[in-house]
């Protein structure tokens, strides 16, 4: 696959993305029940945990290259990860890197 395929590849995932996510959007907030609620915050923690997992379980607990994937810093990923109680990940996709 050359650098445009690839391109086009990663644009077409994040469009499915951002529909099926939009679908889900609008489900929460029809049911939000309680005007208190932070879907917001709720929904980016939420994200913020899989992509971190994710990244975590395709590098083998490797936090250098979980956070060149994620796009951020070494440091904030571990702060992150410190913050979510979990130092380490157990290893779910034996197959990656």
């Amino acid at each position: 696959m050359d650098a445009n395929e690839y391109a086009n590849n990663n644009n077409l995932l994040v469009n499915l993305f951002e529909i099926k996510l939009k679908d889900i959007s609008d489900k929460l907030l029809l049911s939000k029940i309680n005007d208190n609620e932070n879907i917001l915050n709720n929904i980016h923690h939420v994200i913020d945990e899989v992509f971190i997992r994710s990244a975590m379980e395709i590098t083998n607990n490797n936090v250098s290259k979980a956070a060149k994937l994620l796009g951020i810093n070494r440091n904030t990923l571990a702060k992150r990860l410190k913050h979510m109680g979990n130092g380490s990940f157990k290893k779910t996709h034996p197959n990656h890197m």
